[in-house]
Protein backbone atom coordinates (compact mmCIF):
# COMPACT_ATOMS: atom_id res chain seq x y z
CA UNK A 1 0.00 0.00 0.00
CA UNK A 2 1.65 3.54 -0.77
CA UNK A 3 1.67 6.46 1.59
CA UNK A 4 -1.62 7.62 0.21
CA UNK A 5 -3.49 4.63 0.96
CA UNK A 6 -2.18 4.04 4.52
CA UNK A 7 -2.42 7.58 5.56
CA UNK A 8 -6.53 6.69 5.02
CA UNK A 9 -6.35 3.58 6.55
CA UNK A 10 -5.21 5.44 9.72
CA UNK A 11 -7.39 8.21 10.35
CA UNK A 12 -8.27 11.18 8.00
CA UNK A 13 -6.46 12.77 5.13
CA UNK A 14 -5.57 16.12 4.30
CA UNK A 15 -6.49 17.20 0.80
CA UNK A 16 -6.19 20.42 -0.92
CA UNK A 17 -9.07 20.48 -4.07
CA UNK A 18 -9.86 23.21 -6.95
CA UNK A 19 -12.47 22.54 -9.04
CA UNK A 20 -12.45 22.51 -12.80
CA UNK A 21 -15.56 21.76 -14.61
CA UNK A 22 -14.39 22.46 -18.52
CA UNK A 23 -12.19 20.99 -21.33
CA UNK A 24 -14.10 17.45 -20.49
CA UNK A 25 -15.93 15.36 -23.53
CA UNK A 26 -19.39 15.63 -22.65
CA UNK A 27 -19.89 11.74 -22.61
CA UNK A 28 -18.02 11.50 -19.37
CA UNK A 29 -20.98 9.70 -16.65
CA UNK A 30 -21.22 8.74 -13.17
CA UNK A 31 -19.76 5.05 -13.02
CA UNK A 32 -22.03 2.37 -14.10
CA UNK A 33 -22.39 4.06 -17.26
CA UNK A 34 -25.77 6.52 -15.47
CA UNK A 35 -26.59 9.96 -16.53
CA UNK A 36 -24.78 12.69 -14.69
CA UNK A 37 -27.15 13.43 -11.78
CA UNK A 38 -28.46 16.85 -11.02
CA UNK A 39 -27.01 17.33 -7.61
CA UNK A 40 -30.89 19.23 -6.74
CA UNK A 41 -32.31 15.60 -7.12
CA UNK A 42 -30.10 13.94 -4.60
CA UNK A 43 -29.83 15.93 -2.17
CA UNK A 44 -31.42 15.14 1.51
CA UNK A 45 -35.10 15.90 2.10
CA UNK A 46 -34.02 18.26 4.85
CA UNK A 47 -31.71 20.87 2.56
CA UNK A 48 -33.18 23.19 0.30
CA UNK A 49 -34.20 22.68 -2.89
CA UNK A 50 -32.90 25.97 -4.37
CA UNK A 51 -29.70 28.20 -3.83
CA UNK A 52 -30.20 31.75 -2.24
CA UNK A 53 -29.65 34.45 -4.42
CA UNK A 54 -26.32 36.12 -5.18
CA UNK A 55 -27.13 39.44 -6.21
CA UNK A 56 -23.25 40.41 -6.24
CA UNK A 57 -21.77 37.63 -6.93
CA UNK A 58 -19.44 38.37 -9.87
CA UNK A 59 -18.11 36.14 -12.64
CA UNK A 60 -14.64 33.75 -11.53
CA UNK A 61 -11.76 35.84 -12.63
CA UNK A 62 -9.57 35.39 -15.66
CA UNK A 63 -6.10 34.27 -15.08
CA UNK A 64 -5.37 38.02 -15.65
CA UNK A 65 -8.13 39.54 -13.80
CA UNK A 66 -7.54 40.18 -9.73
CA UNK A 67 -7.42 37.04 -7.67
CA UNK A 68 -10.84 36.26 -6.06
CA UNK A 69 -9.74 36.29 -2.53
CA UNK A 70 -8.50 40.54 -2.48
CA UNK A 71 -11.73 42.37 -1.63
CA UNK A 72 -12.54 44.64 -4.42
CA UNK A 73 -12.37 47.58 -2.02
CA UNK A 74 -8.73 46.75 -1.23
CA UNK A 75 -7.52 46.18 -5.04
CA UNK A 76 -5.46 49.39 -5.76
CA UNK A 77 -6.80 50.01 -9.41
CA UNK A 78 -8.63 52.17 -11.63
CA UNK A 79 -12.19 53.04 -10.34
CA UNK A 80 -14.20 49.88 -9.59
CA UNK A 81 -16.22 48.13 -12.32
CA UNK A 82 -19.90 47.76 -11.60
CA UNK A 83 -20.57 44.39 -10.90
CA UNK A 84 -22.92 42.46 -13.14
CA UNK A 85 -25.46 40.34 -11.05
CA UNK A 86 -25.27 36.50 -12.12
CA UNK A 87 -27.04 33.56 -11.37
CA UNK A 88 -24.81 30.98 -9.19
CA UNK A 89 -24.62 27.44 -10.49
CA UNK A 90 -22.77 25.81 -7.28
CA UNK A 91 -20.80 22.87 -7.79
CA UNK A 92 -21.91 20.38 -10.07
CA UNK A 93 -21.64 16.90 -11.35
CA UNK A 94 -18.95 17.86 -13.98
CA UNK A 95 -16.49 19.83 -11.27
CA UNK A 96 -16.53 16.74 -9.06
CA UNK A 97 -16.12 14.68 -12.23
CA UNK A 98 -12.82 16.78 -12.78
CA UNK A 99 -11.67 17.50 -9.43
CA UNK A 100 -7.91 18.21 -8.74
CA UNK A 101 -6.44 17.52 -5.01
CA UNK A 102 -3.40 17.53 -3.16
CA UNK A 103 -2.29 14.44 -1.48
CA UNK A 104 1.16 14.90 0.61
CA UNK A 105 2.39 17.09 -1.91
CA UNK A 106 1.53 15.57 -4.69
CA UNK A 107 -1.07 16.86 -7.57
CA UNK A 108 -4.10 14.04 -8.68
CA UNK A 109 -6.31 15.14 -11.55
CA UNK A 110 -9.60 12.87 -11.72
CA UNK A 111 -10.40 12.89 -15.63
CA UNK A 112 -14.07 11.60 -16.09
CA UNK A 113 -14.02 10.46 -12.50
CA UNK A 114 -10.69 8.37 -11.98
CA UNK A 115 -7.54 8.81 -11.16
CA UNK A 116 -4.65 6.01 -10.97
CA UNK A 117 -1.58 7.14 -9.30
CA UNK A 118 1.26 4.74 -10.04
CA UNK A 119 4.25 5.41 -6.86
CA UNK A 120 6.53 2.83 -9.27
CA UNK A 121 6.90 -1.00 -10.22
CA UNK A 122 3.41 -2.05 -10.23
CA UNK A 123 2.31 -0.13 -6.98
CA UNK A 124 -0.61 2.15 -7.79
CA UNK A 125 -3.54 3.76 -6.24
CA UNK A 126 -7.08 4.26 -7.92
CA UNK A 127 -9.45 6.69 -6.80
CA UNK A 128 -13.18 6.57 -8.26
CA UNK A 129 -16.25 9.02 -7.75
CA UNK A 130 -19.18 6.71 -6.94
CA UNK A 131 -22.47 7.87 -8.53
CA UNK A 132 -23.66 9.08 -4.96
CA UNK A 133 -23.59 12.71 -3.73
CA UNK A 134 -25.59 14.39 -0.93
CA UNK A 135 -26.67 18.63 -1.08
CA UNK A 136 -27.19 20.32 1.79
CA UNK A 137 -25.75 23.85 4.02
CA UNK A 138 -22.34 22.50 5.97
CA UNK A 139 -21.65 25.96 7.65
CA UNK A 140 -24.80 27.60 7.58
CA UNK A 141 -23.65 30.25 5.07
CA UNK A 142 -26.87 29.81 3.23
CA UNK A 143 -24.76 28.74 0.43
CA UNK A 144 -25.67 24.51 -0.78
CA UNK A 145 -22.43 22.33 -0.48
CA UNK A 146 -21.48 19.01 -1.67
CA UNK A 147 -20.73 15.52 0.24
CA UNK A 148 -19.03 13.17 -2.99
CA UNK A 149 -18.30 9.51 -2.34
CA UNK A 150 -14.92 8.36 -3.44
CA UNK A 151 -13.25 5.15 -3.10
CA UNK A 152 -9.45 4.15 -3.01
CA UNK A 153 -8.52 1.10 -4.01
CA UNK A 154 -5.16 0.35 -3.19
CA UNK A 155 -2.33 -2.08 -3.93
CA UNK A 156 -3.47 -4.68 -2.07
CA UNK A 157 -7.31 -5.84 -1.82
CA UNK A 158 -8.23 -2.86 0.41
CA UNK A 159 -11.18 -0.86 -1.02
CA UNK A 160 -11.55 2.70 1.22
CA UNK A 161 -14.80 4.46 1.32
CA UNK A 162 -14.34 8.78 1.55
CA UNK A 163 -16.58 11.30 2.04
CA UNK A 164 -15.37 14.31 0.63
CA UNK A 165 -17.27 17.55 1.85
CA UNK A 166 -17.13 20.22 -0.73
CA UNK A 167 -18.13 23.53 0.80
CA UNK A 168 -19.47 26.13 -1.46
CA UNK A 169 -17.94 29.58 -0.03
CA UNK A 170 -19.59 31.84 -2.27
CA UNK A 171 -17.12 32.03 -4.81
CA UNK A 172 -16.79 28.45 -5.71
CA UNK A 173 -16.29 25.00 -3.96
CA UNK A 174 -13.30 23.72 -1.63
CA UNK A 175 -13.09 20.33 -0.29
CA UNK A 176 -12.68 20.30 3.32
CA UNK A 177 -10.77 16.67 5.03
CA UNK A 178 -12.30 14.02 3.70
CA UNK A 179 -13.53 11.11 6.49
CA UNK A 180 -12.31 7.34 5.96
CA UNK A 181 -16.10 5.37 6.50
CA UNK A 182 -14.11 1.71 5.95
CA UNK A 183 -12.68 -0.31 3.45
CA UNK A 184 -14.64 -2.89 1.79
CA UNK A 185 -17.86 -1.77 3.23
CA UNK A 186 -21.37 -1.28 1.46
CA UNK A 187 -22.79 2.76 1.55
CA UNK A 188 -26.14 2.61 1.04
CA UNK A 189 -27.00 6.77 1.50
CA UNK A 190 -25.34 9.61 2.35
CA UNK A 191 -27.56 13.01 3.46
CA UNK A 192 -27.12 16.76 4.78
CA UNK A 193 -29.42 17.02 7.86
CA UNK A 194 -29.03 19.66 10.09
CA UNK A 195 -25.36 20.50 9.33
CA UNK A 196 -23.85 17.17 9.50
CA UNK A 197 -23.05 14.30 6.99
CA UNK A 198 -24.81 11.31 7.88
CA UNK A 199 -24.46 7.98 6.26
CA UNK A 200 -26.04 4.83 6.34
CA UNK A 201 -23.51 1.80 5.30
CA UNK A 202 -23.21 -1.87 5.66
CA UNK A 203 -19.83 -3.15 7.87
CA UNK A 204 -18.78 -5.40 10.16
CA UNK A 205 -17.81 -6.38 13.98
CA UNK A 206 -13.94 -5.43 14.33
CA UNK A 207 -12.86 -9.09 14.72
CA UNK A 208 -14.64 -10.11 11.39
CA UNK A 209 -12.95 -10.72 8.16
CA UNK A 210 -12.60 -8.21 5.50
CA UNK A 211 -15.39 -10.77 3.27
CA UNK A 212 -18.01 -10.33 6.06
CA UNK A 213 -21.01 -7.70 6.10
CA UNK A 214 -22.61 -8.28 9.56
CA UNK A 215 -24.10 -4.55 10.63
CA UNK A 216 -25.92 -2.03 9.22
CA UNK A 217 -25.08 1.12 10.76
CA UNK A 218 -25.64 5.18 10.66
CA UNK A 219 -23.00 7.63 10.84
CA UNK A 220 -23.21 11.18 11.60
CA UNK A 221 -20.40 13.36 10.87
CA UNK A 222 -19.60 16.94 12.21
CA UNK A 223 -16.62 19.00 9.87
CA UNK A 224 -17.26 22.60 11.55
CA UNK A 225 -14.24 21.58 13.86
CA UNK A 226 -10.57 21.41 12.75
CA UNK A 227 -10.90 17.77 12.32
CA UNK A 228 -13.74 15.58 11.18
CA UNK A 229 -16.08 14.40 14.23
CA UNK A 230 -17.69 10.85 13.52
CA UNK A 231 -20.07 9.56 15.89
CA UNK A 232 -22.14 6.20 15.19
CA UNK A 233 -25.32 7.22 16.16
CA UNK A 234 -27.39 3.68 15.25
CA UNK A 235 -26.00 0.12 15.37
CA UNK A 236 -27.89 -3.40 14.02
CA UNK A 237 -26.82 -6.45 13.47
CA UNK A 238 -28.09 -8.29 9.99
CA UNK A 239 -29.57 -11.23 11.79
CA UNK A 240 -31.66 -8.92 13.45
CA UNK A 241 -32.77 -6.90 10.78
CA UNK A 242 -35.56 -9.34 7.72
CA UNK A 243 -33.44 -10.99 5.39
CA UNK A 244 -34.46 -9.94 1.49
CA UNK A 245 -37.04 -12.17 0.16
CA UNK A 246 -35.47 -14.33 -2.58
CA UNK A 247 -34.60 -12.64 -6.19
CA UNK A 248 -34.45 -15.77 -7.92
CA UNK A 249 -36.76 -18.20 -8.85
CA UNK A 250 -36.08 -22.05 -6.91
CA UNK A 251 -34.60 -24.81 -8.76
CA UNK A 252 -35.39 -28.04 -8.00
CA UNK A 253 -31.89 -30.49 -6.72
CA UNK A 254 -32.36 -33.69 -8.52
CA UNK A 255 -30.64 -36.77 -8.15
CA UNK A 256 -28.68 -38.85 -10.79
CA UNK A 257 -30.14 -42.27 -10.73
CA UNK A 258 -28.76 -44.56 -8.25
CA UNK A 259 -27.21 -40.94 -6.18
CA UNK A 260 -27.41 -40.55 -3.14
CA UNK A 261 -26.23 -36.94 -3.61
CA UNK A 262 -25.95 -33.81 -6.23
CA UNK A 263 -23.80 -30.48 -6.64
CA UNK A 264 -25.48 -27.38 -7.88
CA UNK A 265 -22.82 -24.20 -8.76
CA UNK A 266 -23.79 -20.61 -9.23
CA UNK A 267 -22.76 -16.94 -8.26
CA UNK A 268 -24.49 -14.75 -5.67
CA UNK A 269 -24.21 -10.90 -4.99
CA UNK A 270 -24.47 -9.29 -1.35
CA UNK A 271 -28.39 -9.56 0.21
CA UNK A 272 -29.67 -11.93 -2.95
CA UNK A 273 -31.39 -15.24 -1.78
CA UNK A 274 -30.69 -18.08 -4.05
CA UNK A 275 -33.33 -21.14 -2.96
CA UNK A 276 -33.22 -24.57 -4.02
CA UNK A 277 -35.66 -26.95 -3.13
CA UNK A 278 -34.89 -30.87 -2.84
CA UNK A 279 -37.71 -33.67 -2.01
CA UNK A 280 -36.84 -35.79 1.22
CA UNK A 281 -38.45 -38.27 3.66
CA UNK A 282 -38.88 -38.13 7.57
CA UNK A 283 -35.99 -40.01 8.57
CA UNK A 284 -33.37 -40.09 5.91
CA UNK A 285 -29.96 -38.63 7.06
CA UNK A 286 -29.22 -35.11 5.51
CA UNK A 287 -26.09 -33.61 4.54
CA UNK A 288 -25.59 -30.03 2.64
CA UNK A 289 -22.02 -28.52 2.33
CA UNK A 290 -21.63 -24.84 0.85
CA UNK A 291 -18.26 -24.51 -0.62
CA UNK A 292 -17.83 -20.31 -0.84
CA UNK A 293 -16.12 -17.01 0.68
CA UNK A 294 -16.85 -16.15 4.17
CA UNK A 295 -20.17 -14.23 4.53
CA UNK A 296 -22.31 -16.60 2.19
CA UNK A 297 -24.12 -19.11 4.49
CA UNK A 298 -26.97 -21.75 4.13
CA UNK A 299 -30.76 -21.49 5.54
CA UNK A 300 -31.91 -24.71 5.48
CA UNK A 301 -36.35 -25.34 6.37
CA UNK A 302 -38.97 -26.91 5.16
CA UNK A 303 -42.18 -24.68 6.92
CA UNK A 304 -41.17 -24.03 10.49
CA UNK A 305 -39.37 -26.69 10.75
CA UNK A 306 -35.35 -24.85 11.13
CA UNK A 307 -32.29 -26.85 10.48
CA UNK A 308 -30.01 -23.67 10.12
CA UNK A 309 -30.97 -19.74 9.79
CA UNK A 310 -28.23 -17.73 7.61
CA UNK A 311 -27.82 -15.74 10.62
CA UNK A 312 -26.33 -18.51 12.45
CA UNK A 313 -23.90 -18.25 9.57
CA UNK A 314 -23.11 -22.02 8.68
CA UNK A 315 -21.69 -23.33 5.55
CA UNK A 316 -22.54 -27.17 6.35
CA UNK A 317 -25.14 -28.71 7.67
CA UNK A 318 -26.13 -32.68 8.81
CA UNK A 319 -28.65 -34.37 10.46
CA UNK A 320 -31.79 -36.74 10.44
CA UNK A 321 -34.61 -34.87 8.63
CA UNK A 322 -37.71 -34.44 11.26
CA UNK A 323 -39.95 -34.64 8.13
CA UNK A 324 -40.92 -35.25 4.80
CA UNK A 325 -41.33 -32.56 1.81
CA UNK A 326 -40.08 -30.03 -0.30
CA UNK A 327 -37.20 -29.16 1.91
CA UNK A 328 -35.52 -25.64 1.08
CA UNK A 329 -31.71 -25.18 1.09
CA UNK A 330 -30.83 -21.84 0.42
CA UNK A 331 -28.05 -19.86 -0.20
CA UNK A 332 -28.21 -16.54 1.50
CA UNK A 333 -25.09 -13.78 1.00
CA UNK A 334 -23.61 -10.92 3.27
CA UNK A 335 -20.53 -11.31 1.36
CA UNK A 336 -19.32 -8.30 0.23
CA UNK A 337 -19.67 -8.36 -3.66
CA UNK A 338 -20.47 -10.79 -6.00
CA UNK A 339 -18.95 -14.83 -5.60
CA UNK A 340 -19.09 -17.83 -6.95
CA UNK A 341 -20.01 -21.12 -4.92
CA UNK A 342 -20.68 -24.89 -4.80
CA UNK A 343 -23.33 -26.91 -2.66
CA UNK A 344 -23.39 -30.46 -1.99
CA UNK A 345 -26.77 -32.24 -0.95
CA UNK A 346 -26.61 -35.26 0.15
CA UNK A 347 -29.91 -37.88 1.23
CA UNK A 348 -29.60 -41.28 2.16
CA UNK A 349 -31.71 -43.88 1.95
CA UNK A 350 -33.99 -44.82 4.92
CA UNK A 351 -31.94 -47.65 6.68
CA UNK A 352 -28.50 -46.57 5.31
CA UNK A 353 -25.38 -45.94 7.53
CA UNK A 354 -24.01 -42.74 6.92
CA UNK A 355 -21.18 -41.81 4.43
CA UNK A 356 -18.16 -39.79 5.47
CA UNK A 357 -19.06 -36.26 4.75
CA UNK A 358 -17.33 -34.81 2.11
CA UNK A 359 -14.91 -31.81 2.67
CA UNK A 360 -14.52 -28.80 0.69
CA UNK A 361 -10.94 -28.18 1.07
CA UNK A 362 -9.15 -31.41 0.42
CA UNK A 363 -7.22 -34.16 2.69
CA UNK A 364 -4.92 -32.22 5.32
CA UNK A 365 -2.28 -34.91 4.48
CA UNK A 366 -1.08 -35.94 1.14
CA UNK A 367 2.36 -37.71 0.29
CA UNK A 368 2.09 -35.37 -3.02
CA UNK A 369 5.12 -33.45 -2.28
CA UNK A 370 6.68 -31.51 -4.62
CA UNK A 371 10.71 -32.33 -5.17
CA UNK A 372 12.93 -29.43 -3.87
CA UNK A 373 14.77 -27.89 -7.19
CA UNK A 374 18.42 -28.44 -7.22
CA UNK A 375 19.77 -24.95 -6.05
CA UNK A 376 22.24 -23.01 -8.44
CA UNK A 377 20.50 -24.71 -11.57
CA UNK A 378 18.63 -21.20 -12.73
CA UNK A 379 17.28 -18.16 -12.03
CA UNK A 380 15.08 -18.24 -9.03
CA UNK A 381 11.51 -16.78 -8.40
CA UNK A 382 9.43 -16.45 -5.05
CA UNK A 383 5.80 -16.97 -5.61
CA UNK A 384 3.63 -15.86 -2.84
CA UNK A 385 0.11 -15.89 -1.89
CA UNK A 386 -1.94 -13.50 0.23
CA UNK A 387 -5.40 -13.44 1.77
CA UNK A 388 -6.35 -17.24 2.77
CA UNK A 389 -6.73 -19.29 2.83
CA UNK A 390 -10.39 -19.83 0.91
CA UNK A 391 -12.31 -22.80 0.80
CA UNK A 392 -12.20 -22.68 -2.59
CA UNK A 393 -9.30 -21.01 -4.72
CA UNK A 394 -6.71 -22.10 -2.14
CA UNK A 395 -7.14 -25.89 -3.11
CA UNK A 396 -7.23 -25.27 -7.17
CA UNK A 397 -3.83 -22.70 -6.34
CA UNK A 398 -2.36 -25.96 -4.79
CA UNK A 399 -3.40 -28.42 -7.44
CA UNK A 400 -1.59 -26.13 -9.95
CA UNK A 401 1.00 -26.06 -8.03
CA UNK A 402 1.82 -29.60 -8.17
CA UNK A 403 1.13 -29.98 -11.22
CA UNK A 404 4.30 -27.89 -12.07
CA UNK A 405 6.04 -29.09 -8.98
CA UNK A 406 6.59 -25.56 -7.22
CA UNK A 407 6.57 -24.42 -4.15
CA UNK A 408 5.96 -21.03 -2.94
CA UNK A 409 5.08 -19.25 0.27
CA UNK A 410 1.06 -18.88 2.03
CA UNK A 411 0.77 -15.39 3.68
CA UNK A 412 -1.92 -16.72 5.80
CA UNK A 413 -5.01 -14.54 7.63
CA UNK A 414 -5.06 -15.80 11.10
CA UNK A 415 -8.52 -15.92 11.64
CA UNK A 416 -9.20 -17.65 8.25
CA UNK A 417 -6.67 -20.21 8.98
CA UNK A 418 -8.40 -20.73 12.68
CA UNK A 419 -11.89 -22.02 10.50
CA UNK A 420 -9.94 -23.90 7.75
CA UNK A 421 -7.26 -25.61 9.73
CA UNK A 422 -7.25 -28.70 7.23
CA UNK A 423 -5.76 -26.24 4.02
CA UNK A 424 -3.07 -24.73 6.33
CA UNK A 425 -2.20 -28.82 6.92
CA UNK A 426 -2.32 -29.17 3.24
CA UNK A 427 -0.65 -26.31 2.52
CA UNK A 428 2.91 -27.52 4.61
CA UNK A 429 2.26 -31.40 3.74
CA UNK A 430 2.59 -30.44 -0.28
CA UNK A 431 5.89 -28.74 0.73
CA UNK A 432 5.05 -25.32 0.90
CA UNK A 433 5.42 -22.74 3.76
CA UNK A 434 3.04 -20.24 5.74
CA UNK A 435 3.49 -16.87 6.78
CA UNK A 436 2.00 -14.11 9.05
CA UNK A 437 -0.89 -12.14 7.19
CA UNK A 438 -2.27 -10.32 10.58
CA UNK A 439 -5.34 -11.85 12.06
CA UNK A 440 -8.17 -9.67 10.16
CA UNK A 441 -5.61 -7.68 7.44
CA UNK A 442 -5.06 -4.74 9.73
CA UNK A 443 -2.86 -2.10 8.19
CA UNK A 444 -0.20 -1.94 10.26
CA UNK A 445 1.08 1.58 9.61
CA UNK A 446 -0.35 3.95 12.71
CA UNK A 447 -1.55 1.27 14.71
CA UNK A 448 -0.65 1.64 18.56
CA UNK A 449 2.26 -1.15 19.55
CA UNK A 450 -0.37 -2.98 21.86
CA UNK A 451 -2.90 -3.51 18.86
CA UNK A 452 -0.09 -4.68 16.35
CA UNK A 453 1.49 -7.18 18.97
CA UNK A 454 -2.29 -8.70 19.22
CA UNK A 455 -2.92 -8.77 15.74
CA UNK A 456 0.50 -10.40 14.85
CA UNK A 457 1.13 -12.11 18.21
CA UNK A 458 -2.83 -14.06 17.51
CA UNK A 459 -1.51 -15.05 14.16
CA UNK A 460 1.89 -16.32 15.01
CA UNK A 461 0.24 -18.13 18.12
CA UNK A 462 -2.08 -19.87 15.93
CA UNK A 463 0.06 -20.94 13.49
CA UNK A 464 2.39 -22.35 15.92
CA UNK A 465 5.62 -24.73 14.45
CA UNK A 466 4.07 -24.42 10.94
CA UNK A 467 4.64 -20.55 11.31
CA UNK A 468 8.01 -19.25 9.76
CA UNK A 469 9.29 -16.18 10.63
CA UNK A 470 7.99 -13.59 8.09
CA UNK A 471 5.74 -10.57 8.48
CA UNK A 472 3.71 -9.51 4.91
CA UNK A 473 1.75 -6.01 6.25
CA UNK A 474 -1.04 -6.23 4.29
CA UNK A 475 -1.48 -3.36 1.79
CA UNK A 476 2.84 -2.99 2.30
CA UNK A 477 1.84 -0.53 4.61
CA UNK A 478 4.39 -0.14 7.13
CA UNK A 479 5.83 3.04 8.81
CA UNK A 480 8.83 3.44 11.15
CA UNK A 481 7.96 1.23 13.67
CA UNK A 482 6.37 -1.87 11.87
CA UNK A 483 10.16 -3.60 11.12
CA UNK A 484 11.06 -2.85 15.19
CA UNK A 485 8.08 -4.02 16.47
CA UNK A 486 7.92 -7.25 13.90
CA UNK A 487 11.41 -8.26 14.90
CA UNK A 488 10.33 -8.08 18.57
CA UNK A 489 8.02 -10.82 17.39
CA UNK A 490 11.41 -13.07 15.81
CA UNK A 491 9.79 -12.03 12.25
CA UNK A 492 10.50 -10.01 9.30
CA UNK A 493 9.07 -7.73 6.77
CA UNK A 494 8.91 -9.40 3.67
CA UNK A 495 7.74 -7.01 0.47
CA UNK A 496 7.18 -8.10 -3.08
CA UNK A 497 9.08 -6.82 -6.31
CA UNK A 498 6.49 -7.68 -9.10
CA UNK A 499 2.45 -7.33 -8.37
CA UNK A 500 0.29 -8.27 -11.48
CA UNK A 501 -2.81 -6.48 -9.57
CA UNK A 502 -4.35 -9.61 -9.38
CA UNK A 503 -6.87 -8.33 -7.08
CA UNK A 504 -8.71 -6.64 -9.44
CA UNK A 505 -9.80 -9.60 -11.38
CA UNK A 506 -8.46 -8.49 -14.63
CA UNK A 507 -8.40 -11.18 -17.23
CA UNK A 508 -5.92 -14.02 -16.73
CA UNK A 509 -3.54 -13.52 -19.55
CA UNK A 510 -2.74 -10.03 -18.04
CA UNK A 511 -2.44 -11.32 -14.90
CA UNK A 512 0.82 -14.00 -16.45
CA UNK A 513 2.20 -11.64 -18.99
CA UNK A 514 2.81 -9.12 -16.39
CA UNK A 515 4.44 -11.72 -14.25
CA UNK A 516 6.33 -13.50 -17.34
CA UNK A 517 7.22 -10.01 -18.47
CA UNK A 518 8.52 -8.52 -14.90
CA UNK A 519 10.21 -12.10 -13.94
CA UNK A 520 13.75 -11.56 -12.95
CA UNK A 521 16.23 -13.64 -10.72
CA UNK A 522 15.27 -13.32 -7.49
CA UNK A 523 11.94 -11.19 -7.53
CA UNK A 524 9.30 -12.05 -5.37
CA UNK A 525 5.75 -12.05 -7.13
CA UNK A 526 2.21 -10.98 -5.08
CA UNK A 527 -0.48 -12.71 -5.61
CA UNK A 528 -3.97 -13.90 -4.20
CA UNK A 529 -5.22 -17.13 -3.22
CA UNK A 530 -8.09 -15.27 -1.34
CA UNK A 531 -9.86 -12.04 -0.30
CA UNK A 532 -12.41 -12.67 -3.65
CA UNK A 533 -13.12 -14.44 -6.60
CA UNK A 534 -9.65 -15.87 -7.94
CA UNK A 535 -10.63 -17.99 -10.86
CA UNK A 536 -8.40 -15.91 -13.34
CA UNK A 537 -5.59 -15.95 -10.82
CA UNK A 538 -5.59 -20.05 -11.00
CA UNK A 539 -5.97 -19.84 -14.58
CA UNK A 540 -2.88 -17.64 -15.06
CA UNK A 541 -0.75 -19.19 -12.40
CA UNK A 542 -0.84 -22.35 -14.84
CA UNK A 543 0.01 -19.65 -18.28
CA UNK A 544 2.95 -18.36 -16.14
CA UNK A 545 4.37 -21.10 -14.95
CA UNK A 546 3.99 -23.45 -17.76
CA UNK A 547 6.22 -20.34 -19.74
CA UNK A 548 8.71 -19.28 -17.17
CA UNK A 549 9.57 -22.86 -16.47
CA UNK A 550 10.46 -23.36 -20.53
CA UNK A 551 12.46 -20.05 -19.52
CA UNK A 552 14.36 -22.34 -16.90
CA UNK A 553 13.23 -20.47 -13.95
CA UNK A 554 13.07 -22.80 -10.50
CA UNK A 555 10.64 -21.35 -7.49
CA UNK A 556 11.35 -21.82 -4.15
CA UNK A 557 9.50 -20.80 -0.94
CA UNK A 558 10.45 -17.23 0.25
CA UNK A 559 10.04 -17.91 4.34
CA UNK A 560 11.70 -21.52 5.34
Amino acid sequence: MTMTSRRIAGAGLALVVLLSGCGQDDSSSPPGGLPAPSLAATQSPESSSSQPASPTASAPASPDSTPSDVPPSEVPSPPTPTLVPIERTGVDWEDLENLTFEVDGQSIQLEGGMAEISYGGASTDLFVLQNRVAQGDLDGDGFEDVVAHITLRSAGSGVFHLLVPVVDDGRGGAAKQPVSVGDRIVVEGIEVRDGLVRVSLLDREPDEPFTVISLRQTLEINISGPDPVVSVVESMPLEDLPLPEAEAPAIDIRFDPGAVGGTVTGSIDFQQRQPYTAYISEGQEFTAILEAPIGVWLDVRLGDSVLTSGSKRFQSVSTKLPASGPWRVTVVSTHAGQVDYRLYVEALPLGASPAPVPTPIGPAETTSVPSAPDSGTGPVLYLTFDDGPHPVYTPRVLEVLSRHSVRSTFFVIGSLAEQYPGIIQRINAEGHTVANHTWNHEALAGLPQEVFDDTVGRTQDLLGSRATPCLRPPYGSIDAFTRDWAADHGLDVALWDVDPADWRNPPAAEIAQHVVDHARDGAVVLLHDGGGDRTQTVLALDTALSELSSQGYRFEPLCT
